[in-house]
């Protein structure tokens, strides 16, 4: 993800309604998709809501971020999306299970282009699938999964955001991604018994 630009910040923690827009267009396609991840489909009705109120409190908070501390404005935001989303969990105490162990060599599916409606309710099928799958993992897998492989956020600022190693990272998301593949081992079955 690309940053805002220095002087576009500056003029957005100054009040700067343009400045505002920008900031909304950098950052709105990945609040919403990284909040839609990680408080899952069961909020679908709260999201925008859940969005809206994360930029809230970012406008809010904007004027104390300060980039020669050297944090990343995109772990800034981040941080203010894992510990309001992780507040609503909290307040609505969802549970989670670990899924943890599964066999190994497995893999996710990647969907190719798809032609047939018949492929495209397949498509679907598995993407919700790998949604539900993920909505079940532990919170703090589920966020490092989804800052990484949704959102292409790198080691080190995913540790930042969970304010943690880059070892603890890689090991959450090594753990993440294999609970993944036991809870969607019968998925791969019935993709490799097709492809038979």
């Amino acid at each position: 993800m690309d940053e805002l630009d220095l002087t576009t910040l500056e003029l957005a923690r100054g009040g700067d309604l343009d400045a505002y827009r920008a900031f909304v267009k950098a950052y709105e396609r990945p609040i919403h998709h990284t909040v839609w991840r990680l408080v899952g489909a069961r909020f679908a009705a709260d999201i925008e809501d859940i969005t809206q109120d994360i930029f809230i409190k970012l406008f809010r908070a904007l004027p104390q971020f300060d980039a020669g501390r050297g944090t990343r404005l995109s772990s800034w935001v981040f941080t203010f999306v894992k510990n309001y989303c992780f507040d609503v969990l909290k307040r609505r105490r969802l549970p989670t299970v670990s899924l943890d162990g599964g066999p190994e060599g497995a893999t996710l599916p990647v969907l190719a282009a798809t032609r047939s409606p018949r492929d495209e309710l397949s498509a679907r099928e598995i993407q919700d699938a790998i949604a539900r799958a993920v909505d079940l993992l532990p919170r703090e897998q589920k966020l490092a999964f989804v800052l990484r492989e949704y959102e292409g956020l790198a080691y080190a600022e995913i540790a930042e955001i969970s304010t943690c190693s880059e070892g603890t990272i890689k090991s959450r998301i090594h753990r993440a991604k294999e609970a993944l593949r036991f809870r969607l081992r019968h998925l791969l079955l019935d993709l490799e018994g097709e492809s038979s």
